[in-house]
């Protein structure tokens, strides 16, 4: 009898705990094999000011090639998942093209260039954890940087902002190509091939739907750092199907023929 209770409440104890781990991270992401499907979608992004932009770019991040390129990340980066999340970023507004303002200036200023005078986000503890988890520790921060010169100006308030971002990094990761790449840490790879599998794991042959970005590590080798995708932002809850990309508009894609996929 006592073994049989035992038993039964250390497997209540299992399923809640695996429960609690799911509500922290808010159905983004998954964590001690809880997850067992795409991430929850989390409400609709809609901006509310300056929404005259054509397309979103999710940047993720290989983190063991970002993380050993330039200043590195901190040294309480953590080992899991190997892809992390940049940013969110809406394309250049109309508004701005229209005063001539060229696109290298609202890569390089954002916000600023709306709204000049965004702080820094203010999360809940859950949604500070998860990315906590899943993006580069960098000084300063990326998450405050991320908020005030992508999502501030646009009237989203930031945990639906990152939870959106986060949702859809989780369901990459867990995608074929997540996999493809996760299988291939370690390994030197074919640009053509990386690109070939991507595009029939999403079934999409538009243009620069998906761009690699690479660097020199500190030993010299060209590896991965980052993949930017181009999404349409009425359509991102589609992603990462067909239906949910754009070809981007400039080519930014600057690995070569073959580069390394780094391992911790």
């Amino acid at each position: 009898m006592i073994k049989s209770l035992s038993a039964s409440l250390g497997a209540l104890w299992r399923s809640l705990s695996c429960l609690a781990l799911v509500v922290m991270a808010l159905g983004v992401t998954a964590l001690g094999g809880c997850s067992t499907g795409p991430a929850p979608w989390p409400t609709a992004l809609t901006p509310t000011r300056h929404a005259d932009f054509d397309h979103n770019t999710l940047a993720l991040t290989w983190q063991p090639g970002f993380c050993t390129v330039g200043k590195g990340c901190s040294a309480d980066q953590p080992r899991q998942p190997l892809i992390g999340l940049h940013g969110l970023w809406a394309s250049e507004p109309h508004s701005l093209e229209a005063q001539s303002i060229p696109v290298e200036h609202w890569w390089r200023d954002g916000c600023s260039l709306l709204e000049p005078d965004a702080q820094a986000p203010v999360l809940d503890n859950a949604m500070s954890a998860t990315l906590n988890q899943i993006m580069p520790h960098t000084q300063p921060s990326l998450i405050t940087h991320e908020w005030v010169k992508h999502g501030a100006c646009f009237g989203y308030s930031a945990g639906p902002f990152f939870a959106k971002a986060s949702a859809l990094r989780e369901r990459f990761a867990q995608s074929p190509m997540g996999t493809y790449l996760a299988e291939r840490a370690g390994l030197r790879v074919r640009h053509d091939d990386l690109v070939a599998f991507f595009r029939t794991a999403s079934q999409t042959t538009l243009p620069r739907a998906m761009q690699l970005r690479c660097e020199t590590d500190h030993e010299g080798r060209i590896v991965l750092t980052q993949l930017w995708f181009t999404l349409a932002p009425g359509k991102m809850h589609l992603f990462p199907a067909a239906g949910s990309y754009l070809a981007s508009p400039q080519n930014q894609d600057n690995c070569p023929a073959e580069f390394w996929v780094k391992r911790w």
